[in-house]
C-alpha cells in the first residue's frame, strides 16, 4: 500500500490579530432566543443628591438607558430624556453605581439594556430610587438598544419601582455582510460535536470538510492556512487537537462563536479566506459553580468562583484518555506504540470591574499534543521511511485585557498577550522544528460622533521570535501537486537552521454611517507591514446593509484582502525571502429575512478573485516558491435558523460553490478541497423530565483527487514511481454522516448529573478518501476510510 504523504513535515501556521468594535445603533429587529427571560433585580442603589442650589417645586425626571452585564454591573448609562443638565449629571452618577441581580435566559445570566426613569421629588427624599420602564434587549456585548424605551410617568410613593414590563430582542447589525453566530445552548448542544462550540461551526453555511491532517475548516473554498481563528481578538495557531478531535478551549467558558466566511471588516487581517472569532465570557459571580465531564475520549473539569463584588475566577482543564485504548487500535504489523497520542488544554479567566466603566481581565490558556510511533518493519515500497513518527505541538499564553468606557461616546479596548510556541515533527530521519516566544497586542477606540456616524480606529501587532530547523525533501508546492506524496526514496534532501523573527504591525480605520435610518454604510481601510518579507499591503473595504422592512435586510460587500507568506517561507534555500503578499478581491450580496421570532432565513452569493498566489517554481529549482498563481471561487449559500419554541432549535445550511486554481498562467483546475455541494442539518429538542435529543446530518461532495495512470520503475532506488493524469480530474465518493445525541439530566438539589450518548456516523458510512495502490500501482482500492461508527458515552456533572 502507498505510504502516507510527508507534506506534514512542512506544517506551519499564519498568525494575525484583530479587534472588535460595537456597531452603530439601529432599528429594532427581533432575534431568536432560547428560554424565557427573567428581568434584572436591583440589589444596591446609590442615592443622588439634588443639584446645588436647586429646589424644584415639581418632581424632575431623567430618562436613562442602562446596560447591565452578566454580573449585574452597569456598564453603560446614557440620558435619553433630559431633566436638565444638572439633574442629568446627578442621575447618571448614581445609576452607574447600581448593582443588580443579573437578568437570565433560563438559568444563564445575560446582559440587557433597559430603560429607567430617575425621579427627583419636589422635596428631597432619603434615597431617591430609579424606576425601570422597559427592557430593550437581552444582549451579548455586541447588542444594543436601538431606540429609547417608553418611560412611565413619575410613580406615586408606594409604586413598585422594580417592574419589568416587557422584553424584546434587539440585535445590532454586523458591519460585515455575512456573520453567523453560535451562542446560547447551541454552543454545546449540536449533535456530533461532543459539546464542542468550535466544532458547531461545521453546521453553518460556507464551511467545508477538511481531512484529519489539519482540521481547520475550509471557508468558502479557501485553504485552511488562509483563514484565521481569534480568541478575544488574538490569533491562535491550532484550533483543534489532532486535526479535529476537539478544540483548544473549554466551550462552557465561551459566550459565542462568530463565523465570517468572507467579506469581514478591517478589524481582521492577514487572511484571504474567512475568520472564526471566539469570545469568552466572564466567570459567574452569584455562587460557586463546578462541572466535570468524563467520556471515552477525554476528561474535563471546570470551576467558577466569585471573589467579591465585581471579581470572579474560572479554572478549567482537559486531558485525553485515548492513550488508554490506543495500543489496541494501532495495527501491530505497522507500528509499535512508544507513546500513545495525548492532548491536554487548560484555561484560567480572572475578571475584575473597576466601577461601572472599566473591566480588567486576565486569561491563562494553553494547548499541547504529543504522538510517537515506531515502524514495526522497514517499508518495502519506500525505503526512505525508517525509524518512526514523532510529533509534538503546543502553545501557552498569558493574555491581559482592559475594556473602558472613557466617556458616554468613547470606548477603548486594549489587549496584550505573551506566550511560548513549539512545533516539532520527526518522520524517520526527517525533521521540522520551530519554537520560541510570541507577542501580540491590539488596541481599538470607538467614537460616537453623531447618532448617524460612528468611527473606529485600531492597531494590532503580531510578533514571533523563533528558532527553526528543517531537514527533508526539497520543498514543493503542496496544493494541486500529487507528487508531494511520492516515495521519499531517491528524493534530494536539504537542511536548514536559522532564527525566524516575525514582525507584523497593522493599523485600520472604519466608519459606520447612516445617510438615512434604514441604510448602514461601512467604508474602511487596513494597512499591514510584513517585517520578515519587508512588504506592505493596503486594503480598502466597503460593506452595506439596507433594512427594507423591520424583517427584511439587503446586504452586500466588496473588499481587498491580503495575506503574507507563511513565516517559514522566509528561510533561505527552503522558501523565498523575496515573496510578496498575495491578495483576494471578495464580493458578496444577499438578503436576510426574519419571520417573527421563530425563523431566520438568509441567501447570499459570493465571488473571490485571487492574485499573486504563492505556488511552487515552474522548474523545481530555487527559489522554491514564487507569486505566480491565481484563483477564483464563486457560489451561493442558503441558511435557516429556527426556534419554534423554547425547547427546540434547528439549523439548515446549504452551499453550492466552485473553487479553482491556476499556476504560471496555465489553465484553471479544481482546488484540492473544492466541494461542490455542502448540506448540513441539525436539530435539538428538550422532551421534558430532563431528556434531550438531537441529530445532525452531513452530505458533502467528495474532494478532488488525481488519478494514477501507470508507473515507472526507478532502478536507482528499486521502487516504482507513479504517473499521474490531469490534476484533480477525479473525485472521491460523496461524504455522508448522521450523528445522534441523547441526554438525560437528573436534578439532585443544586447538583445536576447528566449521562449522555453522542453517536457519530450512526449507519457507519465508509467515506473513503483517495486510493491506495500495490507496489507497482497496477491495482488500486478505496483509500483510507473516514471515522466509522463511534458511540461516545459520557457523564457530566454540574453544580
Amino acid at each position: 500500500m502507498r505510504p502516507a504523504t510527508h507534506r506534514s513535515l512542512l506544517l506551519a501556521f499564519v498568525c494575525g490579530a484583530a479587534v472588535v468594535s460595537l456597531a452603530p445603533k439601529t432599528g429594532a429587529a427581533p432575534a431568536s432566543a432560547v428560554g424565557a427571560v427573567t428581568p434584572p433585580r436591583l440589589l444596591e442603589q446609590a442615592p443622588a443628591d439634588l443639584p446645588a442650589g436647586s429646589a424644584p417645586e415639581e418632581p424632575v425626571s431623567v430618562g436613562l438607558e442602562l446596560t447591565i452585564d452578566e454580573r449585574g454591573q452597569v456598564t453603560a448609562a446614557n440620558v435619553v430624556q433630559s431633566g436638565g443638565e444638572a439633574f442629568d449629571v446627578k442621575a447618571l452618577a448614581a445609576a452607574r453605581a447600581f448593582t443588580f441581580e443579573p437578568a437570565r435566559r433560563g438559568d444563564e445570566p445575560i446582559a440587557v439594556t433597559i430603560g429607567y426613569r430617575y425621579v427627583f421629588p419636589a422635596r428631597k427624599p432619603p434615597e431617591p430610587e430609579p424606576v425601570p420602564a422597559a427592557a430593550a434587549a437581552p444582549a451579548a456585548p455586541a447588542v444594543a438598544a436601538a431606540t429609547p424605551p417608553p418611560l412611565t410617568a413619575p410613580p406615586p410613593p408606594d409604586a413598585d419601582l422594580e417592574s419589568f414590563e416587557a422584553t424584546a430582542e434587539v440585535e445590532a447589525p454586523p458591519r460585515e455582510p455575512t456573520k453567523h453566530s453560535v451562542e446560547g445552548e447551541a454552543l454545546t448542544k449540536i449533535p456530533g460535536t461532543r459539546g464542542d462550540a468550535l466544532r458547531a461551526i461545521e453546521s453553518l453555511p460556507g464551511v467545508a470538510r477538511t481531512g484529519l491532517s489539519d482540521g481547520t475548516p475550509i471557508l468558502r473554498g479557501a485553504g485552511s492556512d488562509e483563514s484565521q481563528t481569534f480568541l478575544n481578538g488574538i490569533p491562535v495557531p491550532f484550533l483543534y487537537h489532532f486535526g479535529g478531535v476537539t478544540s483548544f478551549f473549554n466551550s462552557r467558558l465561551l459566550s459565542r462563536v462568530d463565523l465570517y466566511p468572507g467579506n469581514f471588516s478591517t478589524r481582521f487581517g492577514r487572511a484571504t479566506g474567512g475568520v472564526i472569532d471566539v469570545r469568552t465570557r466572564d466567570p459567574k459571580t452569584d455562587r460557586f459553580h463546578g462541572m466535570f465531564d468524563v467520556n471515552f475520549i477525554d476528561v474535563s473539569l471546570e470551576a467558577e468562583i466569585p471573589l467579591g463584588k465585581g471579581t470572579s475566577l474560572a479554572l478549567a482543564g482537559r486531558r485525553s484518555v485515548i492513550d488508554a485504548v490506543y495500543s489496541s487500535i494501532v495495527p501491530k504489523d505497522a507500528f509499535s506504540v512508544v507513546a500513545a497520542p495525548v492532548y491536554y488544554d487548560y484555561q484560567g479567566i480572572f475578571t475584575h470591574h473597576f466601577g461601572a466603566h472599566h473591566r480588567f481581565r486576565v486569561l491563562l490558556y494553553g494547548s499541547h499534543d504529543n504522538l510517537e510511533l515506531v515502524f514495526s518493519h522497514p517499508n518495502e515500497q519506500d525505503p526512505g521511511l525508517s525509524g518512526g513518527i514523532q510529533g509534538a505541538a503546543g502553545f501557552h499564553r498569558v493574555q491581559t485585557e482592559l475594556r473602558s468606557e472613557l466617556s458616554p461616546t468613547v470606548t477603548q479596548e486594549l489587549v496584550v498577550a505573551v506566550g511560548q510556541l513549539s512545533v516539532e515533527q520527526h518522520f524517520g530521519e526527517l525533521k521540522q522544528a520551530f519554537g520560541g516566544q510570541e507577542l501580540y497586542a491590539r488596541g481599538e477606540w470607538g467614537f460616537e460622533l453623531t447618532p448617524e456616524l460612528r468611527a473606529t480606529a485600531g492597531l494590532d501587532l503580531t510578533s514571533l521570535f523563533l528558532n527553526g530547523e528543517y531537514r527533508g525533501p526539497v520543498p514543493q508546492q503542496f496544493e494541486g501537486n500529487p507528487r508531494d506524496g511520492d516515495p521519499l526514496a531517491g528524493q534530494r534532501l536539504i537542511s536548514a537552521k536559522a532564527p525566524v523573527n516575525v514582525f507584523r504591525p497593522a493599523v485600520y480605520a472604519e466608519l459606520g454611517y447612516r445617510p438615512v435610518k434604514p441604510w448602514l454604510v461601512t467604508p474602511g481601510v487596513r494597512a499591514d507591514y510584513n517585517g520578515e518579507f519587508t512588504s506592505w499591503s493596503v486594503d480598502p473595504r466597503l460593506a452595506s446593509r439596507f433594512e427594507v422592512t423591520e424583517s427584511t435586510t439587503l446586504k452586500g460587500g466588496v473588499g481587498r484582502y491580503s495575506q503574507p507568506p507563511l513565516f517559514w517561507m522566509s528561510f533561505p534555500h527552503v522558501g523565498n525571502p523575496d515573496l510578496e503578499p498575495y491578495h483576494a478581491w471578495q464580493y458578496s450580496a444577499g438578503v436576510e429575512q426574519r419571520c417573527g421570532d421563530e425563523l431566520k432565513l438568509g441567501v447570499e452569493g459570493f465571488y473571490k478573485q485571487l492574485d499573486a498566489v504563492i505556488v511552487g517554481s515552474a522548474d523545481g529549482g530555487e527559489p522554491h516558491f514564487v507569486n505566480e498563481g491565481a484563483g477564483r471561487i464563486y457560489g451561493g449559500e442558503f441558511f435557516a435558523e429556527a426556534h419554534p419554541d423554547q425547547k427546540t432549535f434547528a439549523f439548515l445550511a446549504y452551499t453550492l460553490s466552485r473553487s479553482e486554481r491556476s499556476e504560471h498562467g496555465g489553465a484553471y483546475r479544481l482546488f484540492d478541497h473544492d466541494q461542490t455541494h455542502i448540506l448540513s442539518a441539525a436539530a435539538s429538542r428538550k422532551l421534558g423530565r430532563g431528556w434531550e435529543v438531537g441529530a445532525r446530518f452531513l452530505l458533502i461532495s467528495g474532494e478532488p483527487t488525481t488519478p494514477v495512470t501507470g508507473s515507472v520503475f526507478d532502478a536507482r532506488t528499486g521502487v516504482y514511481l507513479p504517473s499521474y493524469g490531469a490534476v484533480n480530474s477525479d473525485r472521491d465518493p460523496l461524504f455522508q454522516q448522521l450523528d445522534l445525541r441523547v441526554e438525560k439530566a437528573f436534578k439532585l438539589g443544586a447538583f445536576t448529573l447528566a449521562p449522555y450518548l453522542d453517536v457519530q456516523n450512526v449507519y457507519n458510512a465508509t467515506n473513503a478518501s483517495g486510493y491506495t495502490y500495490n507496489y507497482d500501482y497496477s491495482k488500486q482500492e478505496p483509500g483510507v476510510a473516514g471515522i466509522g461508527l463511534y458511540p461516545n458515552l459520557g457523564l457530566r456533572g454540574e453544580l
